[in-house]
This record gives C-alpha cells, sequence and structure tokens, in this order.
C-alpha cells in the first residue's frame, strides 16, 4: 500500500511539474525560433508559384545608370506612370516614399499628381517616422500634399521583423489610435477589387500630426514566400520610359513601382529561402497572399495552451495505464499529431507554437524512466552488494539470510547470474579479440555472434556491424584452389551437417585463405555454433611464387647462356680449327651479353616491384622530350627516325621519375628493333577526359589479336621465331606493367599483324591537392 502511495505521489509532481513547464514555456514564447523552422519546414511543401498578374517596374542598376544617381526628378515618375496606364493595369502601387516636394522643382509634384489622377487607381506609402530616433517623439511620414490628395489610397510599408532580422510577415494595419492605416499591399488591392474601406484625413500636410496615444499594430499575418524557382515578371524602369515595354504588357495586372538596385533598395532577409530581397518584391509577395487569400495568423494564447497540453495530459494518463512499448507508442503518437499540425498550419491559416508541448513530451518518459529505475534500483540494490562480496572472496561466515519475498530472491540470482555471464562473455570476447587471423563464433543458424578484430578488418567493416550477419554469404566468395568450388555452401552452419570444415582458398579479393570452421557443444554436448578461422596466406603464397620464380629463372634462363659459353669453349679446346677465335669470342661475349640482361631485367624488373616508391612532380612533356632524345643515337645506328609529336603546352604528373623514363625507354626500345630501316617511330603525348596518355607507334611487324595476351608474360618473346635477330629477355613489357600498376595506370595496346603497333601508356591526372602537395614537398635531389 505504501508502494502504491508513492508511486502515486510520484506521477502527481511528474504531472504537476511537467503541466507547469510547459505552460511557463508556451506564454513566455521561449522556442519561437524552432516553431519557426517547423512553420518554413511546412511553408516549403505549399509554396506557391510567383502570381503572373503581378508586375514590378524595377529601379535597377541599368535605369540608374541611364538617369543618375538617385533620387530622381518626380517627373520622371509622372511619365513612367502615363506609360503604364496606357496598358490598362488594374491598379498601380508607386512604392517610393515621397514625403517632400522637390523645392528645385515644384511642378513636378503636380505632374505626378495629374498622372496619379489620369492613371484612376495609384496608391502610396506611408510610414511612422521618429525624428531624432526618439521613440517618445512619433509623427506620419505621408506623401506630399498634392501626392495624398492624387492617390487612390495610402498604406503603410512595415514589415514585421524577428528577433534574428528575418522578415516575418506584416500587420495587416497600423497607426495612432483612430489614425489606422491598412498596410500598403493591402491597400492596393482593396483599391484594384473596390473594397477600400474610408481612409484617416491629413489637414497637416506631408508630416501630420497624429492623435494622441502611441504608434499601434494590429492583426499580424506572416509572410507567405513563393517558390524560390519562380519570380515576378520583372521590367526595367528605363525600359519603360524609352517605349521599349509593350502596353499590352501591364493590361489588367497589379504594377508595382520601386527599387531593386542594391544602392537604393531596401533590403531584407527572409528565413526561407536564405537569401536578401528588396521591399518592392516583398510588397508584391504580400500583394499576391492578399489577391489569393493566403494567409496565415498566430494562434492566440488559449489556443496554443489547448494544444501543448491536451496531448500531455493524454500521455500522463497514459503513465499510470499502459506497458513502458505502449507508453512509448503513444509518445510517439503524440508527437505525430503535434507535427501533423505543424504541416497542416498553412492550410489551417494559422500558426501554432507547439515546440513547447513537444519537448514536453520527450521529456516526460525519460522522467517518468528515472523515477522507475530508481524504484528498481532499490530492489537491486541489497542482492548487487551481496555478489560483490562473494566475488571479491570476502568471507561472511555470519551472514543473515537473504530478506525480501520471492521476487527479491530472483532478482538477486538474475542479476548474479547475468554479472557472471557479462564476465565470460568479456573473457572469450577479449582472448578471441587479440587473435591475429580472422575469427568468427557464430550461433546454431550461422549467424555471427562475435568477430575479432581482425575480421572486421578482412571485411572492411566495423566488428559490430559483423554481428547478426549470415556467415553461409560472408564466406560464399571462398573457393578451393584445386577445383574452383564454392567452399561454404548454403547448409553447411547447420545441426545436420556438424563435420569440420577446412582447407586452402580464394576470395573474390584475389586473397589466399586457410579456411577452419569447427563445431562447438554446448555443456549437454549439444551443438551450440561454430568457430571459424580465416588465415590470409596471400602474402605468403606470393613470396613462394617469387621464390620459384627466382629459382626457375636461376636454373633455366641464366643457366641457358652460362652452359652455351662452356660449350663454345669445350668444342674450341676438342677442335681449335672448327672455330676461329674472332668468332668464339664473339659467340662468348653475344651469350654473356644475353646473361648479363638476363640478370639485369630481373633486378630490375624486382627493383620496380619491391623499391620504396617516390613520386614527384614532373612534366610528362619533357619526360618524353628526353626520353626520345636518349634514343635518337640508336635510332640513327638502325637507320629509323624517331620524333616526338604533341599538342599539348604541359601535362603535370606526380610520379616515379625513374620508373617512367625506364618503361617509355623499353617501349622505344621495342619500338626500334622491331622498326625495319627507313622506318619512322613516333611518342605522343595526349589527353582525355581525366587521364594523360603516352603512346609509342612503330611500322614493325605489329602483333596478331590471339597473341597479344601473352605479351606480359616473363621470359616471352613472340617473335623470337620471325625475327631472331632481335635479342631480348622478354622482361621489358613486364616492367612497363608492373610500372604502370604502380602508378594507377594501364597499358592498351593497337596492333594487328603486318600493321604495325602502338602501346599507349594511359595514367590518371592528378587532382589539385596532389599537385599542391607535391609542389610543397618536391623531391630532394641526389647529392
Amino acid at each position: 500500500m505504501l508502494d502504491l502511495v508513492r508511486r502515486r505521489l510520484s506521477w502527481l509532481l511528474l504531472a504537476a511539474g511537467s503541466i507547469a513547464l510547459v505552460t511557463w514555456l508556451t506564454l513566455g514564447q521561449y522556442f519561437t525560433r524552432a516553431d519557426r523552422v517547423l512553420l518554413e519546414n511546412a511553408l516549403d511543401r505549399v509554396r506557391p508559384v510567383a502570381a503572373s498578374n503581378i508586375l514590378i517596374v524595377a529601379i535597377d542598376d541599368p535605369s540608374l545608370q541611364a538617369i543618375g544617381r538617385w533620387p530622381w526628378r518626380r517627373a520622371l515618375h509622372a511619365e513612367l506612370l502615363r506609360r503604364i496606364a496606357l496598358g490598362g493595369p488594374r491598379c498601380i502601387g508607386l512604392d517610393l516614399l515621397l514625403d517632400d516636394a522637390n523645392s528645385h522643382y515644384p511642378v513636378d509634384d503636380i505632374m505626378l499628381a495629374q498622372a496619379m489622377k489620369s492613371a484612376g487607381c495609384v496608391v502610396l506609402p506611408l510610414a511612422l517616422q521618429s525624428p531624432g530616433n526618439n521613440d517618445q517623439i512619433q509623427a506620419e511620414l505621408v506623401p506630399s500634399r498634392p501626392l495624398s490628395d492624387a492617390a487612390t489610397a495610402l498604406g503603410h510599408s512595415h514589415l514585421a521583423i524577428n528577433d534574428e532580422g528575418d522578415i516575418q510577415g506584416v500587420y495587416r494595419f497600423e497607426g495612432f489610435p483612430g489614425h489606422r492605416w491598412p498596410q500598403f499591399s493591402l491597400a492596393l488591392y482593396q483599391a484594384a477589387n473596390g473594397e477600400l474601406q474610408p481612409q484617416p484625413s491629413l489637414t497637416d500636410g506631408a508630416h501630420s500630426s497624429p492623435p494622441e496615444g502611441r504608434w499601434q499594430r494590429l492583426d499580424e499575418e506572416l509572410l507567405i514566400y513563393h517558390k524560390p524557382s519562380t519570380r515576378f515578371q520583372t521590367v526595367s524602369y528605363i525600359d519603360v520610359l524609352r517605349g521599349n515595354v509593350p502596353p499590352e504588357v501591364f493590361r489588367d495586372r497589379y504594377v508595382l513601382v520601386g527599387p531593386t538596385a542594391e544602392t537604393v533598395a531596401d533590403m531584407f532577409a527572409l528565413p526561407s529561402p536564405d537569401y536578401l530581397v528588396p521591399g518592392v518584391e516583398l510588397a508584391a509577395t504580400m500583394l499576391q497572399a492578399f489577391d489569393q487569400d493566403q494567409r496565415i495568423h498566430p494562434a492566440a494564447a488559449w489556443q496554443n495552451l489547448a494544444v501543448n497540453l491536451i496531448p500531455l495530459v493524454v500521455v500522463l494518463l497514459g503513465l499510470l495505464w499502459l506497458h513502458p512499448v505502449g507508453v512509448f507508442i503513444l509518445i510517439a503518437s503524440m508527437v505525430a499529431v503535434h507535427v501533423g499540425l505543424q504541416m497542416a498550419q498553412p492550410w489551417l491559416g494559422m500558426r501554432f507554437s507547439a515546440a513547447a508541448g513537444v519537448g514536453g513530451l520527450l521529456l516526460v518518459y525519460p522522467v517518468w524512466s528515472l523515477m522507475r529505475l530508481t524504484a528498481a534500483y532499490r530492489f537491486l540494490q541489497r542482492g548487487t552488494s551481496e555478489l560483490n562480496k562473494v566475488l571479491a572472496g570476502l568471507d561472511r561466515p555470519n551472514a543473515p539470510e537473504q530478506a525480501g519475498d520471492f521476487l527479491d530472491r530472483e532478482i538477486d540470482a538474475i542479476a548474479a547470474a547475468a554479472q557472471r555471464v557479462r564476465n565470460l562473455h568479456r573473457f572469450v570476447h577479449d582472448a578471441i579479440d587479440h587473435l591475429h587471423d580472422a575469427n568468427l563464433v557464430l550461433n546454431r543458424n550461422g549467424r555471427v555472434f562475435l568477430a575479432n578484430r581482425a575480421a572486421a578488418r578482412h571485411w572492411d567493416r566495423e566488428a559490430s556491424l559483423l554481428a547478426g550477419q549470415d556467415a553461409h554469404d560472408l564466406l560464399a566468395d571462398v573457393r578451393a584452389r584445386h577445383n574452383g568450388q564454392p567452399m561454404i555452401t548454403p547448409g553447411s552452419f547447420s545441426a545436420s551437417h556438424v563435420v569440420p570444415i577446412a582447407g586452402e582458398g580464394e576470395d573474390s579479393a584475389g586473397r589466399t585463405l586457410l579456411l577452419r570452421c569447427v563445431p562447438f557443444f554446448d555443456a549437454d554436448d549439444a551443438y551450440a555454433g561454430w568457430i571459424v578461422t580465416l588465415v590470409d596466406l596471400t602474402e605468403i603464397r606470393r613470396t613462394q611464387a617469387q621464390r620459384d620464380e627466382a629459382l626457375r629463372f636461376i636454373s633455366h634462363d641464366i643457366r641457358e647462356p652460362s652452359a652455351a659459353i662452356l660449350t663454345v669453349l669445350e668444342l674450341s679446346r676438342a677442335d681449335p680449327s672448327m672455330l676461329s677465335q674472332d668468332v668464339m669470342h664473339q659467340r662468348i661475349e653475344q651469350h654473356a651479353r644475353t646473361c648479363l640482361a638476363l640478370a639485369d631485367g630481373f633486378v630490375t624488373l624486382a627493383r620496380a616491384e619491391a623499391q620504396p616508391f617516390k613520386p614527384e612532380m614532373l612534366d610528362l612533356l619533357e619526360l618524353g622530350m628526353q626520353t626520345v632524345d636518349n634514343a635518337w643515337a640508336s635510332a640513327r645506328r638502325k637507320g629509323v627516325s624517331v620524333a616526338f609529336e604533341t599538342e599539348l603546352e604541359e601535362a603535370p604528373f606526380t610520379g616515379d621519375r625513374d620508373l617512367l623514363s625506364r618503361a617509355l625507354t623499353n617501349l622505344l626500345s621495342n619500338a626500334l628493333k622491331f622498326s625495319p630501316t627507313g622506318a619512322r617511330v613516333t611518342c605522343r603525348v595526349a589527353q582525355r577526359t581525366s587521364h594523360w596518355t603516352m603512346a609509342v607507334t612503330d611500322q614493325g611487324p605489329g602483333i596478331a589479336a590471339e597473341r597479344q595476351s601473352k605479351l606480359f608474360q616473363p621470359f616471352h618473346r613472340l617473335h623470337q621465331e620471325s625475327h631472331p635477330e632481335v635479342h631480348g629477355v622478354g622482361l621489358g613489357l613486364l616492367l612497363v606493367r608492373t610500372t604502370m600498376q604502380r602508378h594507377g595506370g594501364t597499358v592498351e595496346i593497337e596492333s594487328a599483324e603486318g600493321a604495325g603497333c602502338t602501346f599507349i601508356l594511359v595514367l590518371p591526372k592528378p587532382g589539385a591537392q596532389a599537385l599542391q602537395q607535391s609542389a610543397n614537398h618536391p623531391r630532394e635531389q641526389d647529392a
């Protein structure tokens, strides 16, 4: 009974506190910014397109350049009105403060007033004036008397600006008590549609003496800006004066005349879309809202309270009867109601301040959960303390029997078991996590229960993301090396197939893996899951392959010319007359050079594959020209012309100069070897969309398409039989491909048998960041 009273008391305290907090936040308007963001999001879904019946005559930069500095003579405005009136507009809004007559041109006001009367419907703005920035002295700043008398209506041009300086909306009416003026756009709309209400009279000229009292603002309306992708049709002031705008453009339209040039216009910030707009465009926006009856009014205080408190009370009542999951769903539903209400604001025509209510709903659940957890902690604290004493090895010979009812004893037992399980899990997790090889622990269904760091690196994802994944999918790409069949198939990890799996395979990434899968069992010898180990043998197998290649090279390729030298020497000893000394020396030299070329090519290739990459910023044009110059002497001896071609001014690249130079030299050397006397070899540097290309073209025998796949095999020469006089070791093109791979490029071949051959080195263009880094860290020059 005491616990029941305590729970109800805590609920009453929570209910009273949350209701008081939400009421205070709502009435104090402390979340106006959040409410404004929600409103703007709602408005973004219903923003209208800019109305086609509204036209802006802009005092823009071309007009200022043509007419001169602002302000202009009012006779120009009179001429503008006459030209607009020829088109038969619905009404004209002259969004200019024309308070004082120009003493230098006194007749200008009379001309403008006559033009306004002839136009039929012209509305002028007025404003509140505070002389000397003294808020205690206020007066109306209205147009000069001739213009006020000629205007169809006057309207205030003030805007409602929030604390952040953004335009929020307008007030339909502003003014002193008994001297109330409609908003400028509202006056324009009413004057055009015959709905204009009687306006206050002006008796004292431009600066009328206001009645007693302070300036008042009534009936706020929020600004609904049109879609940013559409704009009001605008024509230039100077184009209208010059007659470049046909009169038909103004027919039956609202016409607004105002400045848009930043040097003379009042620019205002919009909360959404986030940019500055001139005041005349805001007037057009409000005019569209009045014309299309798309307006939003702020809700009253009692309406905001009702919107915020009713869902909160519903949730508070739900705390008494619903399950925690039900309470969560109820809170989510009430939040959804708030969001839906906010999204419906444009259709309801009312702006609600609902952020405080949402905050109250989101606060109730954690506070209530904290209260419930505190109560649960009281039950668990005693058992946890006892368990900690046992685990710490403390002897309690006189410990009293466990107190409390059966629920307390069950809670204590569960807490102890859970702690032991957590400790065991931590031990197993740490033991597996520090293993060098990738390890997975699977459950009975073959899904990952535990993954170590090496497994996370192997699959390139967080270990937590591996948990729950199906191991059949993770290992589906591992295929046995001896037959290429998948090592893991659907059903491999199941209770019906509890057989260890082991073997060597390769995955889709080309890695060589030793896969070991063994089942494990629980205390009752029942199948419980699998332990999977992946040992990456890629580097070991690569090292073995390199070792085998080196042994083959030493045992066969280098041994062959050495054996040939010994054969020549033995023949010379057996029968000196068989070979002359010059011939013997020539053959020995040929075999020795072949042996030296093999060793040099093998060492060069090994260095290209293993030596540190030394990138530097270089120009491929300079590299190509230098390589061609180095090949000139060999080309001259062969009777072949060699040339460098390009249409580029530069080709910047970041790479290893030595490797690139050696690769290009190999291509030029091959081209010269297979070119007949009198032929031409060209080296051309060009560009593609995102790559540089270096092409070496010869006029040699060419390579058939079916034989091109063997070009990059080590120690393989395609033309050994057709061109035996051409010597080589078959490692040059392999060096070229290795160099391109280290630079992230490729080698392309364009050839046909008997039609010459073109090798193209394709290198990716470096980004601006890579070029900048290379410029900041140039390669150190050798001493």
